[in-house]
């Protein structure tokens, strides 16, 4: 033990001979490695919980109004958080950083939210999540522009995936009889329109996530979200504007299963960002298109076909190649 510093002496002659041969020690790339791990299985149960939210979403979103039905999922999940923070006689401390961003990500959240369920109803869900999915890619590319260091990489993944989105709804029409590709190209579009919404999102709630933890930021963001979108349903009252009510109670069920399924996705995304890393994290979650194509084939039934399978796995190579070809430094 060195007296002067109370650092065990054997921790400082590794540390020194690390930074002489020029190479870290394999505890820190051990580190390293299971951080890795730990942000890309978070994500990955992330997509996969978002994706199976995504595809109750084809059923709910026909059966109540939009913005109803944003307004019961973000209420619910902010109404039970706020339960279990009182209990635990907890609450987020102030940050005006994080809490500003947290309430731009909430409506951001709305605006998102509102155009993937235009986009889920319509239909099919295999072609309005991979379109969505596009975010991952949007993110990266908001990183460059505030200062972090991009690479070839990641500008030629993000053609390839712009491509793939444009090119999903070709041909589409033929595999499935439902479906001509003028239908099918607007969901596209919406769900690309989407996707950019959820990459400003993310991005906000991920530096709040950074300033105040997970779970603050998830309660926030549900939280100013909630409220947003309660002025939303307001307003189209006072317009007398027709609305849409869950009719039965299976139609509430689900809205409840998508409620929570949306907030562990956002929860298991923002605590993958903490533990594992952003980039790490937004590997995983970028396989969600994947998750929700299986999920809605497996209940829903939705035919794919090779031309959309096809394309779908040059939007995940895209995805992949663009945050793997983010530098370390």
């Amino acid at each position: 033990m060195d007296i002067t510093t109370g650092v065990p002496l054997n921790n400082i002659l590794l540390q020194a001979g690390s930074l002489y041969s020029g190479k870290p020690h394999r505890t820190h790339n051990h580190d390293r490695q299971h951080a890795t791990m730990t942000g890309i299985l978070w994500g990955l149960l992330g997509a996969f919980l978002i994706g199976a939210s995504d595809c109750i979403a084809r059923v709910t979103s026909q059966r109540v109004s939009t913005s109803l039905l944003i307004l019961i999922i973000t209420g619910l999940s902010a109404l039970s958080i706020t339960v279990w923070l009182a209990v635990t006689g907890s609450l987020p401390p102030w940050h005006t950083q994080a809490w500003l961003a947290s309430a731009a990500s909430g409506v951001l959240n709305v605006a998102a939210l509102y155009l993937l369920f235009l986009a889920l109803a319509r239909g099919p869900v295999a072609m309005a999540s991979p379109a969505a999915s596009s975010f991952a890619v949007i993110l990266v590319l908001l990183n460059i522009a505030t200062g972090e260091q991009w690479t070839v990489i990641q500008l030629i993944a993000t053609l390839v995936v712009f491509a793939g989105v444009a090119m999903l709804p070709r041909h589409a029409s033929d595999e499935n009889g439902d479906y001509n590709t003028a239908w099918l190209q607007k969901t596209a579009f919406l769900g690309f329109c989407a996707g950019v919404t959820i990459a400003f999102r993310m991005y906000l709630a991920q530096d709040a996530t950074a300033i105040l933890g997970a779970t603050y930021a998830v309660y926030l963001n549900r939280l100013f979200a909630g409220f947003a979108c309660l002025l939303l349903v307001i307003f189209q009252m006072v317009r007398q504007d027709k609305l849409q009510w869950p009719a039965d109670r299976s139609t509430a069920a689900l809205i409840l299963a998508q409620s929570v399924l949306e907030m562990a996705a956002l929860g298991a995304f923002l605590t993958g960002s903490t533990q594992g890393g952003r980039v790490t994290a937004t590997i995983g979650f970028s396989a969600m298109a994947a998750a929700t194509v299986i999920i809605a084939r497996v209940f829903l039934h939705e035919k794919i076909g090779w031309w959309r399978a096809s394309w779908i796995s040059v939007i995940g190579i895209g995805v992949v190649a663009a945050i793997l070809g983010t530098p370390s430094d």
